[in-house]
């Protein structure tokens, strides 16, 4: 009996995290590479990020969020690749599909 509860007990918890780490295909923006930063130009992490793609040579489309459909759009990505979008750091960098959260300039480059 006992080895039957822990057996449930673990089957639901298992159950529960498929539900929780299930996430949407998230389709990309484009059909080719890119790289597209979400922030605030008040945002000294965004600039920094700008400045870095820049310097670099690394063609990217820059987006405010302070702009509602941005926004609106942004956090609907987000939610659809798992992440929490009531509360985040800036910049958000998709890369080809992948979202990142104030990313390391030096992993973008």
């Amino acid at each position: 009996m006992k080895k039957l509860v822990i057996l449930v007990v673990v089957g639901v918890g298992l159950f529960k995290a498929y539900g929780f780490y299930k996430v949407e295909s998230l389709p990309p923006i484009y059909d080719h590479p890119y790289v597209v930063v979400y922030g605030r130009d008040s945002c000294g992490f965004t600039q920094r990020t700008r400045s870095a793609l820049k310097e670099a040579g690394i063609n990217f489309e820059y987006y405010s969020v302070d702009d509602k459909s941005v926004a609106d759009t942004l956090h609907k990505r987000m939610e659809q690749s798992g992440i929490d979008a009531r509360r985040y750091l800036l910049p958000v960098v998709d890369v080809n599909n992948t979202i990142e959260i104030r990313p390391d300039n030096s992993d973008l480059i």
